[in-house]
């Protein structure tokens, strides 16, 4: 493919030397290698390497780069060059390209005798060479499906071993300049992973592990990896094929480096966030590699147990249920006073609990979007099989009785007034005492009555909420009236 990007660079005077011959920029040239790797499968890579320039007009190969590069977005820069063009040369060393390459040309050829295991040779001319087929044209005729093996006595000009981008540039003066490459890669993403030890009854300790899953064709040696929060807008373009090679004047700029705390640091980056890993490392492709971002021990935690009711206060619906368990919340304040405190990004966080016997447990896991500092984590690991809470309408008395109006239609309407008493008992057979936060859904306009010693509360329009500590191995009972209207539509 041939492809360039339009660079930016103020005129700079040249002298018209002769263009020299391809000069390989290979990773021995390398200087220092930066990857911002995003959420969604993208990275931008920074390259910089050091390269033995003329003055004047320069071809350089710059070796491996991302096999999956989107090749529009590539920015070479340094001081004192002008870029003029650059190619992406992806026609990569292997049989069906070198056979590809080869129409036309002449080759030897080799078939081994089955009866002696000696090999007899030939030559041919290849006619073509689709799907990785090869034909043949000998002295004798045409052969479709030769058996043997092919030797070339070249490698035809395009092809490279590894994926190349290939520059046209001017340089001011001959000296070794550094040469920075930057461009964005499809193929590599990065996740969290939080694994949480519960410690005590209010605290825990929380790391943080980051995964980057490499897809993009090529390995980074000795990397400064940064990683970036959010969800980057990207313009999705249709590209029937490679982009062509464009002219390209040249980008005056310079990547600033950025200090490194001791463990991983973090910042705002535009309304994003960027995560700095202290290390430098590798990552090879096809590779998945953990990499620690954060460790905080004593953080507060509460867990919770929620009851959602399941009584409906209408003279039909049901008006008892039995047996019903609470789910189990861990609830955590993301703030520096409760431990915490850290810009958390998007993952699945997984608990852990040692049982009477010192021996670890999974209790559970659930996920979480990017949390910001400041802000309450409710996590549903499960249900409590030790709490089970009985509930049911006691009693229902209608208290009042509209008379009957035409509704407009065949049909006419009654305005009732019910009152309906409940007890919800909630009985918890764990060691432990435990919270339990019982929430009751009501009908529009109904009015609540509760009953010491636990008081509801209205939580917003239609909902009451009950927060009771049941002791442990005890039962706590709540008792409430609901006073809720009816409306009745009977038709002729």
């Amino acid at each position: 493919m041939r492809f360039a990007s339009l660079l930016m660079m103020g005129v700079m005077c040249f002298s018209s030397a002769a263009m020299s011959a391809e000069k390989v920029v290979g990773d021995n040239n390398k200087i220092s290698l930066d990857i911002s790797v995003y959420n969604r499968s993208l990275a931008l890579v920074k390259d910089v390497r050091k390269v033995s320039l003329d003055s004047g007009e320069n071809n350089i190969a710059f070796e491996g780069v991302a096999a999956n590069i989107k090749p529009e977005t590539a920015i070479l820069f340094g001081e004192g060059i002008k870029v003029l063009e650059q190619n992406y040369d992806y026609d990569l060393l292997n049989a069906e390209n070198l056979a590809a390459k080869s129409v036309g040309e002449t080759v030897k050829t080799v078939v081994t005798n089955p009866s002696n295991g000696e090999n007899v040779f030939d030559k041919a001319e290849i006619i073509s060479a689709g799907y990785g087929r090869p034909v043949l044209k000998f002295n004798y005729g045409v052969d479709p499906d030769f058996p043997g093996r092919l030797v070339y006595d070249k490698i035809p000009s395009g092809l490279r071993n590894k994926p190349t981008l290939v520059a046209k540039l001017i340089s001011d003066k001959a000296e070794n300049k550094d040469v920075s490459l930057a461009y964005l890669t499809n193929g590599i993403s990065w996740k969290t992973n939080y694994v949480v030890n519960v410690a005590d009854l209010n605290k825990l300790n929380m790391t943080g592990w980051v995964t980057i899953n490499n897809e993009s064709g090529v390995d980074y040696n000795n990397a400064k990896v940064q990683l970036i929060a959010g969800d980057v807008n990207e313009v999705r373009e249709f590209r029937a094929a490679r982009p062509m090679m464009l002219k390209a004047a040249s980008f005056n700029a310079a990547a600033d480096d950025m200090a490194l705390a001791e463990g991983a640091s973090e910042e705002e980056l535009g309304g994003y966030h960027l995560y700095n890993l202290p290390n430098k490392t590798t990552i090879k492709d096809k590779q998945t590699k953990q990499i620690s971002l954060i460790e905080k021990n004593g953080v507060k935690y509460k867990k919770e147990a929620n009851i959602s009711s399941q009584l409906y206060f209408n003279p039909g619906s049901r008006a008892e249920f039995k047996q019903v368990h609470p789910d189990m919340y861990y609830i955590i304040n993301n703030k520096e006073e409760d431990n915490l405190g850290f810009q958390l990004p998007a993952g699945i966080v997984r608990f852990y609990e040692k049982d009477e016997g010192g021996n670890l447990q999974f209790i559970g896991e659930n996920s979480i979007g990017h949390v910001a500092k400041g802000e309450t984590m409710r996590l549903r690991l499960g249900n409590f099989v030790n709490i089970f809470a009985n509930g049911k309408i006691t009693s229902i008395e209608k208290v009042s009785e509209k008379p009957q109006v035409q509704d407009g239609t065949r049909c006419k309407i009654t305005e009732k007034k019910y009152l309906y008493k409940a007890e919800v008992s909630i009985t918890n057979s764990g060691k432990n005492a435990q919270e339990v936060v019982y929430t009751q859904n009501l009908p529009m306009d109904a009015l609540v009555t509760t009953f010491a010693p636990h008081k509801g509360t209205k939580k917003q329009s239609g909902v009451y909420e009950w927060r009771v500590n049941v002791p442990a191995d005890g039962t706590e009972v709540i008792t409430f009236s609901v006073t809720a209207p009816h409306v009745e539509r009977v038709c002729d």
